[in-house]
């Protein structure tokens, strides 16, 4: 909503890639058992990459983490003097998220990160909905690896929820009826979607999300929302109430297995290879020792030159 941070962040964007990345210090956070699982589903050059991308999602989390607001005026007291006392704490709840995936699709690279981003979240995420088309043939569920692997463990571990369907239509069905608003992440194009689709997606207020964005605070902001926790009490309530809050935020809102704190890694410092100030000089003679009287070799070949800046010409013999 308005004045969220997901709204807030919504025109920030970190810089592109450039040599500055390789000098900066950045924390790693331990993977989950059940993220080394899932991180195999990647190709072997995107794993590194994309761990390093969890911890920087998480850096954001850190940095977001929200406090309680108040106390501030509310509503006139009722039979008693004075008004109640309103104390509030933005916090921040997971996206409700639906995946789909097309007839035909293996494993999409997209929707196994957004598994690993699901099971390291320090929330406590909410089962995804995985929509897979066409993986029924003459009654059967016929799905063959590496999705049948991915199915599984997402399935057990992840607790999410894979429905089955025969063609859009049936998909179509599923949306129009469906206890939430649909948001569907991680679609390749959503216009290759079929009419019938999008329009239960709109009438039911989802969306389609395109692909998945490559940066740790649009991820941030993908993965969130927020939600205004408010209790109203008296004055010397106060700290009571913001005591309430702080247990409810931390009970019902974050994962029951926390992560342990990061090992902030420091890279060496860049060598200087060619140019720079320093190119050139090997020794390390402080100038500020030289004096004006000591000559130099140059100074002895000009007292040694004749008048008029000349040089004789030898004659040959």
């Amino acid at each position: 909503g308005v004045g969220s941070v997901q709204t807030l962040l919504s025109t920030v964007r970190r810089r592109g890639a450039n040599w500055r990345d390789q000098e900066e210090s950045y924390a790693t956070y331990e993977l989950t058992e059940t993220a080394e699982d899932l991180l195999e589903f990647l190709s072997p050059t995107e794993q590194k990459p994309f761990a390093r991308q969890i911890s920087n999602v998480l850096e954001v989390f850190s940095a977001f983490q929200p406090h309680v607001i108040g106390p501030y005026g509310g509503q006139p007291l009722v039979n008693a003097e004075g008004q109640s006392q309103l104390l509030t704490l933005a916090a921040l709840r997971p996206s409700r998220k639906h995946l789909l995936i097309p007839r035909g699709v293996g494993l999409p690279d997209d929707i196994v990160k957004l598994a690993l981003l699901c099971e390291m979240s320090p929330l406590r995420e909410i089962p995804v909905e995985l929509h897979v088309l066409g993986a029924k043939q003459a009654g059967k569920l016929r799905i063959a690896d590496p999705l049948k692997s991915f199915v599984r463990v997402v399935e057990k571990r992840l607790k999410w929820s894979a429905r089955f369907h025969e063609d859009n239509d049936e998909l179509a069905d599923a949306v129009r009826t469906a206890d939430y608003p649909p948001y569907f992440f991680c679609v390749k194009d959503k216009r290759a979607l079929p009419t019938s689709l999008l329009t239960a997606v709109a009438k039911r207020g989802g969306y389609v999300y395109e692909g998945l964005p490559s940066d740790a605070l649009s991820l941030f902001r993908a993965l969130t929302s927020t939600q205004a926790w408010t209790v109203a009490c008296t004055e010397a309530q106060v700290e009571e109430a913001r005591g309430a809050l702080r247990d409810a935020w931390e009970t019902t809102a974050l994962r029951e297995e926390p992560h342990g704190a990061p090992e902030l890694v420091h890279p060496p410092p860049r060598a200087d290879v060619g140019g720079g100030f320093s190119a050139g000089f090997g020794d390390d003679k402080d100038w500020a020792d030289l004096s004006d009287d000591e000559s130099s070799s140059s100074d002895e070949e000009d007292a040694k030159a004749p008048a008029g800046g000349k040089t004789p010409e030898k004659k040959a013999s």
